[in-house]
């Protein structure tokens, strides 16, 4: 069976402690197979759904591998699992390998998931909203993710907006109902693939309307092209087991190839282990994801690839804009080298 393991909330240096395990359906573990700990963000969804359909196609079991999924607290709590040990690798975002490893935490990203970031600010067609200027005398919602915010702030000074009249509030997630109910008037930080099906869906229309809604990629507005989700190791397990993360490594790339080619069978199969998320909204979620995993990179060297020029980019970003303190050499904090 396909376990999913939910850390206890974490306590001094017990970062491994587990507790209650949820079986979701999948094919029989096999004493053959060599066991593989992979962290996940948060709570399964869609997001994951390369992952959990390889798992239940036993793209896998094929490589040797009975992979254990564990849902941590934070994705914090995945990067410490991988660098104690406690997993082989977890799903974190680029940023948080950039600040993990400007506070010397030995992670390295050996894989992305999606080729470029597409957070950006969702506002209702209705409100007349044009450009990002139009949101002065606006409240915008924020989830209160750092970088998120500072991506916000970027792009509207860049639309020539004056911040000091822009209403930046954080609501953490609660950001769907307060748009709503019209509390807000703006997501500030909403993610192409997720809050736009979600949203029409709660209108009642059709999940893929994209005429309900104006939507502002921060990219569009200078913030440099950064990863977002990728596959992240500790250094010495890297090291000490290659083998073992080549396997992972191909299985996974099948599993997204799966996905891309079939997002309607990819959503069932995720829907049949997290119920609660519509068929509707989810298929045109991983047809959106399904666009952006793969890029030039990815047509010449495969899916995941990453660019270390695309990295350094985003860390000097960070650096500007006082998201770490000191420099990062992103040739440690990642490698195609296990693609390969």
């Amino acid at each position: 069976m396909i376990a999913l393991q939910k850390l206890k909330p974490l306590a001094c240096a017990a970062l491994a402690a587990l507790t209650s395990t949820l079986a979701l359906s999948g094919s029989a573990l096999s004493a053959e197979l060599t066991k593989f700990r992979y962290a996940l963000i948060s709570n399964p969804g869609i997001w994951d759904a390369a992952v959990i359909n390889a798992m239940e196609h036993k793209f896998f079991a094929d490589e040797g591998l009975e992979i254990e999924l564990i849902s941590p607290n934070s994705p914090a709590d995945g990067l410490k699992l991988v660098a104690s040990g406690g997993a082989e690798l977890a799903t974190a975002h680029s940023t948080d390998v950039i600040i993990a490893r400007s506070k010397d935490l030995p992670v390295v990203s050996i894989g992305a998931n999606h080729q470029m970031g597409t957070t950006g600010v969702l506002v209702p067609a209705e409100s007349g909203v044009k450009n990002l200027k139009d949101l002065e005398g606006k409240n915008v919602g924020v989830t209160g993710i750092p970088f998120n915010k500072v991506m916000l702030e970027h792009s509207l000074q860049t639309a020539g907006a004056d911040l000091s009249k822009v209403n930046i509030v954080t609501v953490g997630f609660t950001q769907m109902p307060l748009l709503l109910s019209k509390r807000i008037d703006a997501l500030g930080d909403a993610i192409s693939w997720d809050e736009p099906p979600i949203y029409n869906v709660q209108i009642k229309k059709p999940a893929d309307d994209t005429s309900t809604y104006t939507y502002f990629t921060f990219t569009d507005y200078g913030v440099p092209r950064f990863y977002t989700f990728g596959l992240v190791g500790g250094e010495e397990a890297l090291k000490k087991n290659p083998d073992l993360y080549r396997a992972f490594l191909r299985a996974w790339r099948k599993g997204v190839e799966w996905m891309i080619a079939h997002p309607a069978e990819a959503a069932d199969g995720v829907i049949k282990q997290v119920p609660s998320i519509s068929k509707e909204e989810g298929v045109v979620a991983l047809k959106e994801i399904a666009r952006v995993s793969v890029s030039p990179e990815t047509e010449a060297n495969g899916i995941g690839w990453q660019d270390t020029g695309v990295w350094e980019k985003q860390e000097k970003f960070m650096l500007e804009n006082g998201l770490i303190s000191a420099d990062v050499d992103v040739s440690k904090a990642v490698t195609n080298d296990y693609l390969k």
